[in-house]
This record gives structure tokens, sequence and C-alpha cells, in this order.
């Protein structure tokens, strides 16, 4: 008989899509050469300030505003530049930002007084926080693999030593050679020649989703800070200085609006609710923390390594390569380093190395080769502490809020950069003036304000070294019964 059934063809596997082919680097390389002049431009001026001091008549509120109006801005509209990249497109905010950028610098160095430069300072700020937040999108828009992810994300953290560190050998080259004023106009051509790469490297990058830019909420939290700021400064006029606590009454009223507003709001441009998290928010509490130490610790060698010794400016930012050498070589055995004690030791180890750098600090500012060993000590602790502090700050906010969230540590950051400089710089100031009543050279008067200075960050080396502790409980792997 014939057999009636028939057999059906099996139906061929489906194929796997293709991977996506890797992303080429030259963006990469774009985008990481814009944030490396983001973070270059908040230590260039450093060494530069006695110069700046002496050529606009500038005083020492006026030069921590120099330093302090740049991160502040930075800092505090980080959230908001992320905000305005979702909304006009990563490729366009990240041109708008540059641009900005470029002019603000010009109008830096150009300024005919101190107010000028102080003005040129926020709004370079700004800049920088729609640039190098829009860069950091586009980052993560255009590696998708995991790998390169990986690979761009360990560049774009190391970005922050290393413009650190030129900033400071950069200030002083420029100042001594072309000029104070070349350490901003330098940023000129060379946002344009980014600007033109940025065209034909990086993708357009559309925007993502239509969002409410929450520009008042930004504006009064740059604000309430900028009053902070200001109120910290006018102290060193002593005391009972009216002034000082009024800005410090008004920082209080606009950061408490903003916190009740944005605790309501149903799409907030400050993720608050994170702080909620203990590990979140004791890591944005060492974000803070650090910074002040990384920043407020430069502010304050580059005028002592000036005046308390004579130093030119390049020489002074020579004096400073050791501290950021240091800085490069902890952060390449940070991973290894991680690996053998957890996040959180390193952590503690990184808090203990900054209390024991400034410390010496403290109480031995006479002999500048002494100094320069401290600054080492500090400088190695830094990156200890801020590749710990962001990998468990992140590690525990869920996938869906991953960019709010290293944002909202990026803003702890950046502030805590901007208040070290006001307070530690208000301490070293007050010292100073004392010194100089007191009948002491103007040498003395530096040693004695960068001792000052110093117990200020070696008061937040102590915080850090608490909050470090905490962090080790918190993070304790839980033992199974």
């Amino acid at each position: 008989m014939h057999d009636s059934t028939r057999t059906t063809p099996a139906s061929p596997p489906p194929v796997p899509p293709a991977p996506d082919p890797p992303a080429p680097w030259s963006a990469m390389a774009v985008l990481g050469a814009a944030q490396l002049m983001v973070m270059l431009d908040s230590t260039v001026v450093n060494v530069a300030l006695p110069t700046i001091g002496r050529s606009l008549s500038a005083g020492a509120a006026a030069q921590q505003w120099t330093v302090g109006s740049y991160v502040l801005m930075y800092g505090s509209l980080l959230l908001a530049g992320g905000r305005i990249s979702d909304v006009f497109g990563r490729r366009r905010s990240f041109l708008a930002g540059l641009a900005l950028f470029g002019a603000a610098s010009a109008l830096c160095g150009l300024a005919p007084g101190t107010p000028a430069l102080i003005a040129g300072r926020f709004v370079q700020g700004a800049a920088a926080a729609v640039l190098s937040a829009a860069a950091l999108s586009a980052v993560l828009a255009i590696y998708r693999l995991p790998g390169q992810r990986r690979l761009a994300l360990t560049a774009w953290s190391g970005l922050g030593v290393v413009g650190a560190t030129i900033g400071v050998i950069l200030g002083g080259l420029l100042t001594t050679t072309l000029g104070w004023r070349w350490a901003f106009l330098i940023n000129v051509p060379i946002c344009v020649l980014t600007g033109i790469a940025a065209l034909r490297a990086v993708p357009p990058l559309s925007a993502v989703r239509r969002r409410p830019l929450r520009l008042p909420i930004a504006l009064l939290t740059t604000a309430g800070l900028a009053a902070l700021s200001y109120g910290l400064i006018r102290l060193q006029d002593g005391a009972g200085t009216g002034a000082a606590w009024l800005g410090i009454l008004v920082a209080a009223l606009l950061l408490t609006l903003v916190a009740v507003r944005q605790a309501r709001a149903e799409d907030p441009l400050l993720p608050l609710h994170l702080l909620r998290l203990p590990t979140y928010a004791l890591s944005s509490v060492g974000l803070s923390l650090a910074a002040a130490v990384m920043i407020g610790g430069t502010y304050l060698a580059s005028g002592y390594f000036q005046r308390a010794h004579g130093m030119a400016a390049i020489t002074a930012g020579l004096a400073l390569v050791p501290m950021g050498l240091s800085s490069l070589l902890a952060a390449l055995v940070v991973p290894r380093l991680a690996g053998r004690l957890g996040f959180a030791r390193l952590y503690l180890c990184a808090a203990a190395a900054q209390l024991a750098g400034a410390g010496i600090l403290v109480i031995s500012t006479g002999n500048a080769l002494i100094a320069g060993v401290a600054l080492v000590i500090i400088g190695a602790g830094l990156p200890s502490s801020f590749v710990p502090l962001y990998t468990i700050g992140s590690s525990h906010v869920r996938p869906a809020e991953s960019g709010v969230g290293s944002g909202l540590l990026n803003t702890f950051n950046q502030t805590g950069a901007a208040l070290g400089v006001a307070v530690a710089g208000t301490v070293a100031a007050a010292a100073a003036a004392s010194s100089l009543r007191a009948g002491a050279t103007a040498a003395q008067a530096g040693t004695h304000a960068t001792s000052a200075g110093f117990a200020v960050l070696a008061a937040c080396a102590v915080l850090a070294l608490i909050n470090a502790t905490v962090l080790i409980r918190l993070t304790r792997p839980v033992s199974a019964p």
C-alpha cells in the first residue's frame, strides 16, 4: 500500500541577528577631549591666581570666586545639562555647550576687571555643565557593546585626574610665558577644532523624548548654592559680618524650597528620593568630601608655593606634578586593590591617606619638600575615594534611574569642590590677615594660611573616615544561616 503520510520538511532554525559592529573610537576621542578641557579648567586657574590678583587688584574673596564660581555652576547645573541633551539632542547640545564655553573663555581672557572675569567663569561653568552632560550621554549612546562601554567609561573616569594634573602644569606654563589671560584664551581654538571634529566623528543622536526642562528648579538650586558660597566666603571678614549670615539664610530658604518642590514632582530634575538609600546618600556625602580635598587642596597648595616660598607660577605648577602623578599611579592599581579589599575598605584607606597628608600640612608647612610629600600622599588617596564611591553609590540604583543617579552623584562631587574652596579658602584668608596684623612677613602669613586651610581639609578627611566605617557595615555581605 501507498503510505499517505507526508513528512513535513523541518524549518530552518532562526538566524540570530547579527551583532552590532563596534563603534569607532574617533567619537570617544572628540568627546573625551572636550571633557578633558572641562576638567582642566577647574584647576588651570589655581596657579595663576596670585598673578591675576596683582593684575586686576583682586583680593582673596575675588580669587576664591574665580575658582569657586566655575565648579559651583558646573556642579549645580549638571542635571539640567542632562535634561537639555534629552530635549534638544546630544550632539546639538554638545556643540551648543562647546560654543558657549569658547565664548565664555574669551570673556575671561579679555576681562578688563574682576567682575567681568568672575561673570565669565560663571558662564563657563554653566557651559561646562551642558557640554559634559551631553558628552557623557553621547558616550553611553554610541558605545553599547559591554566591552567598549566599559573601556569608554574607564577612560572617562580617568579624565578627571588627568585634567586636574595637566591644569596646574599648563596654568603655570602659560602664566609664566604668555600671561594669565592665555590660560583662558587657549580654550577658544580648542573649542573650534573640537566642534569641527565633532561634526565629522559624532553621530547626530537625536532627542530621546520630550521632557520639561525644569529650568526654574535648576536656577533656584544654583542661586541657593551661590548664596551659601557667598556667605561662607564673607565670613573671612569676621563672624559678625551681617552679609555673610544673610547669604547663609537665603541659601537655607532656597535649598529648602527646592527640596520640597522636587520631593513632590512627578519627573524631578533632582532625584532626591535616591538619598533615602543609605549607601547612595553616604556615597554622595563622600564624593563631596573627596572633591573638597582635591580642589581645595590644589587651591591652597598652588598659593602656598608662590606666597610662602616665592616660586614662579611655572615652578609652583611643577611642584604639584608629583601629586598628580601619585593620583594617576593610584588609579592604575585601584581595580586590583578593590578586588582584594572591597570598595568600602579601599575608601577607608583613601580617607586615611588624605588625613595623613592634610595632617602633615597642618603641623609642618615651613618646608616645601615635606609639603610636597604630604601632597603626594593626598593625591594617592583621591582616585581611591572617587572610584569606590561612584561604584557603591550607583550599584544600589535601579537600572531605569542610572542616568539621573550618576548625574546627582556628579552634582554632589562638583558642589563639594565649590564649598571646599569657599570654606578652606575663607579660613586660610582669615589666618593670613591675622598673621599680617600680628607683624608676620608675607611668607610667614602664607605658611600660616596654608596650615589653617588644610586643617579644614583634615576635618573633611575625618568625616570621610566615619563615612567609610558606616559604608563598610552597610556593604558587608550577609552570611548564610
